[in-house]
């Protein structure tokens, strides 16, 4: 009947539950239930919040467990604004319409006049081609090209072979199908529907669609667990330069939106490559 807290315990849970009791201080357990640590009131009284920058994303619902607890000091993104996070001051807020963060941090370095490490520079570069789909996606840029090659000449590694090792190690056999569907998976709130857009960047869609069972097996679940209106998984394929995409929940949402037939779950979207500028616009503009 100890009282204690954990390490992953919200402050305000903590404050309430020090309240209804009198002891100086309280233990704090690990994961592991061990001792790591004793709060008392001390510490609350002005508690040290983690600061933190929000990267490739602005909402609440695609940020880590914990945000609202958190500082925000910093947003750097290029995705549109929606349920944007609240913060308690003014911040440095960027966001810019490129293919990629990593082209705005990229950037960053340039107006400062600094020379990413190699390793950071390969990172950079790995992102930008990653984000662009090797530079077919619509939402890359001209801006988006010139800064991967700077980073690709900076790292000293081929743009063409980076791309084919990344889309190629994407899509893995080795991977759990869980594992492949919230690889890159990101929520939306659209018109009072909860939806669920997990997407998976690959050189050969048709093999790696033969798991489809497995993808529907791990989408069902997560619709019931988180009670999404609606869950899709994009195999898009970059050689296709198209989208085999999975759905779950209303086949009729599917055909209206982008004029195709579903059958078994799925159907291919040619030439539809981005998440965000042709999947998500769609269905904000049917669900008005």
């Amino acid at each position: 009947d100890l009282v204690h807290f954990h390490l992953d315990d919200y402050l305000d849970d903590v404050r309430e539950q020090m309240l209804q009791t009198r002891y100086r201080s309280y233990p704090i357990l690990d994961e592991h239930e061990h001792v790591v640590g004793t709060l008392s009131r001390y510490h609350l009284i002005r508690p040290k919040r983690k600061r933190v920058v929000l990267v490739d994303h602005n909402e609440r619902g695609q940020s880590v467990p914990g945000i609202e607890q958190a500082e925000i000091v910093e947003i750097i993104d290029h995705h549109r604004l929606a349920d944007i996070v609240t913060t308690g001051s003014p911040v440095y807020f960027r966001n810019e319409p490129v293919g990629s963060t990593a082209t705005i941090i990229a950037t960053m370095y340039q107006e400062k006049g600094l020379m990413p490490p190699t390793r950071l520079a390969g990172l950079m570069c790995a992102a930008i081609v990653s984000d662009t789909v090797m530079f077919k996606s619509p939402t890359c840029t001209e801006r988006d090209q010139r800064m991967a090659e700077r980073m690709a000449r900076i790292a000293n590694v081929s743009l063409d072979e980076m791309g084919y090792s990344i889309f190629s190690a994407s899509s893995s056999e080795e991977k759990p199908a869980r594992e492949l569907v919230f690889s890159d998976f990101k929520e939306f709130q659209i018109a009072g529907q909860l939806i669920g857009i997990g997407q998976i960047t690959c050189m050969d869609s048709d093999r790696v669609l033969k798991r489809l069972d497995d993808f529907l097996s791990v989408m069902r679940d997560s619709m019931k667990k988180k009670g999404y209106n609606m869950m899709l998984l994009m195999l898009t394929d970059v050689l296709r330069e198209g989208t085999e995409l999975i759905c779950l929940g209303d086949d009729e949402t599917i055909r209206q939106a982008f004029n195709v037939e579903v059958k078994d779950h799925h159907a291919f979207l040619a030439g539809v490559v981005s998440r965000k500028k042709q999947v998500v616009p769609m269905l904000s503009l049917l669900w008005g």
